[in-house]
């Protein structure tokens, strides 16, 4: 499989749309501007000047006036991307810091010689969205080529120096107005707040969002941090979406604005008075006045793993189905994470499925009614040109018929070759239950369906309340009554079409 690569994009000009794109490995930090730039008289026109970053000095160039663009001024608000080339480091002025990102090679189409400027420092095109959004690549190698721009006047630190202090980067962020920092090493891309699937609320967890084919569980940074799980989630355009390697999975943090990337020297770091709260690193106080709490993300999320995991691995099982190249063998491997993971679900009364059956949950919007249609199945959707039957559990199981409501949610399984979709009336949460037990002797009103019922559950509710909920396995469901009552249909249909043509031949006897 060819190898994605990752990109950090920044915002040039606003008003013009233009977004510039760097390797990520080229960008050491992306800050805003501490303590002012200062001006040198006799400069090239397009260096702003230098800017004071802890103990070093760093040149810092209007790409505006590099580019050509007009007008060629930044704000107060601009912010910083700090580069390194051939062991010199350098800032370079943006409005913005915008997002990082990963593509494959073959959408990163390159410029033609012929076609650049006489800098050719735009060498390329990424197509981060086809058919909406392009980014132009930034070539450092043609940026700085002629130019002797190193104005740093300090001696580099002596070997002997430089081994004796480590430093670490992280990426700063701001939540709730207070600023946060977590390792740039369990960072994977920050993206935009894209609609977020509320459909698995539950907790901490705000729901979760499609990148490139996966599931990423998304945190309510603020009920995250203030133990609480009653926070309203509110986003505005500065918000972005911090995606996030813990536990072995990837998770997204809301957050409320990215500010920076930077990198600290470890001895810089304030340790907390209490050795207790192994949530936090320590703090970090900076010289624009704000200080900033480092987090451990992997102990804060401890006490979620299992939901955020369980949320990561829902529709994914899928990607572990593989042929094998000598046998023609289909073979799956297995997830333990959601091998005794259940979706709970309320249909007057709370159900539950496996998550590993579950493809997907939608919205019960677009639902077409099947004229003459009776009993469980007399609505349809369309999943993707695919036309799906809606299994009412309500009706199914004999269940008090209750309007439709927004609560209203699909779910989406397939077996023995058929995709159905489950319809219920809330989705009450993602529940880890190891054990599990045979189904007893059930009422007269489930009794005929008790092979789609083979196994309960105990389930502790969110009254504390520990109770027995039903399994239903849509496996049998599908096969011994879906597919069975289809068969009845059309024999029906059969014999009334036979009973019609009798008629008729006797009609035309007499």
């Amino acid at each position: 499989m060819t190898q994605e690569k990752l990109f950090a994009s920044f915002l040039l000009d606003q008003t013009q749309g233009v977004e510039i794109a760097l390797r990520a490995e080229q960008v050491t930090e992306a800050t805003h501007i501490q303590g002012g730039i200062q001006k040198l008289p006799g400069s090239v026109d397009f260096l702003e000047g230098v800017m004071h970053l802890r103990d070093d000095v760093i040149p810092v160039i209007n790409l505006k006036k590099r580019l050509g663009f007009t007008p060629d001024s930044y704000t107060q608000e601009a912010k910083v991307a700090v580069v390194s080339h051939f062991n010199t480091r350098y800032g370079l002025l943006f409005e913005d810091i915008k997002e990082v990102f990963r593509v494959k090679p073959e959408k990163i189409l390159p410029i033609n010689p012929a076609l650049r400027t006489d800098d050719q420092a735009i060498s390329a095109l990424i197509k981060v969205e086809p058919g909406k959004r392009a980014v132009e690549l930034l070539d450092l190698d043609h940026l700085f080529a002629g130019s002797n721009i190193d104005y740093t006047n300090e001696e580099p630190p002596h070997e002997s120096t430089a081994k004796q202090r480590t430093y670490s980067r992280y990426v700063v962020f701001s939540s709730g107005g207070q600023e946060y920092g977590v390792s740039v090493e369990i960072a994977r891309e920050i993206t935009f707040c894209r609609e977020i699937n509320e459909i698995f609320r539950t907790g901490i967890v705000a729901g979760a969002i499609e990148l490139r084919g996966r599931t990423i569980p998304i945190i309510d940074t603020q009920a995250l941090f203030t133990n609480s799980e009653t926070t309203e989630l509110i986003t505005d355009e500065h918000s972005r979406i911090l995606i996030l390697s813990a536990k072995n999975c990837s998770v997204g943090m809301i957050v409320d604005h990215i500010k920076e990337i930077t990198t600290v020297a470890d001895d810089s770091i304030l340790p907390f008075p209490y050795s207790d709260n192994d949530n936090v690193k320590g703090m970090l106080s900076r010289l624009d006045g704000e200080n900033t709490i480092l987090l451990d993300v992997h102990n804060l999320l401890c006490n979620h793993v299992e939901a955020i995991k369980s949320m990561a691995n829902i529709g994914n099982h899928k990607e572990q189905e593989h042929e094998d190249s000598d046998t023609g063998a289909h073979t799956v491997t297995h997830h333990l994470i959601t091998e005794n993971c259940y979706l709970i679900f309320s249909i007057g009364k709370n159900f539950a499925i496996e998550i590993k059956d579950v493809n997907e949950i939608i919205e019960n919007d677009h639902v077409m009614r099947v004229p003459g249609a009776s009993g469980c199945s007399t609505e349809v959707i369309n999943l993707r040109g695919e036309v799906v039957p809606i299994i009412n559990l309500r009706n199914f199981y004999q269940f008090d018929t209750k309007k439709k409501s927004e609560t209203n949610k699909l779910i989406i399984c397939s077996a023995h070759g058929q995709t159905v979709a489950l319809e219920v009336d809330k989705i009450v949460t993602i529940y880890k239950q190891e054990q599990f037990y045979a189904t007893p002797s059930l009422g007269n009103q489930l009794r005929s369906k008790k092979d789609t019922l083979d196994r309960l559950i105990e389930f502790l509710n969110d009254q504390e309340i520990n109770e027995h909920v039903l399994v239903l396995n849509i496996h049998s469901l599908i096969r011994n009554h879906l597919q069975l009552e289809t068969t009845s249909r059309q024999a029906a249909d059969l014999h009334a079409d036979q009973h019609a043509d009798d008629t008729i031949t006797e009609q035309a006897k007499g």
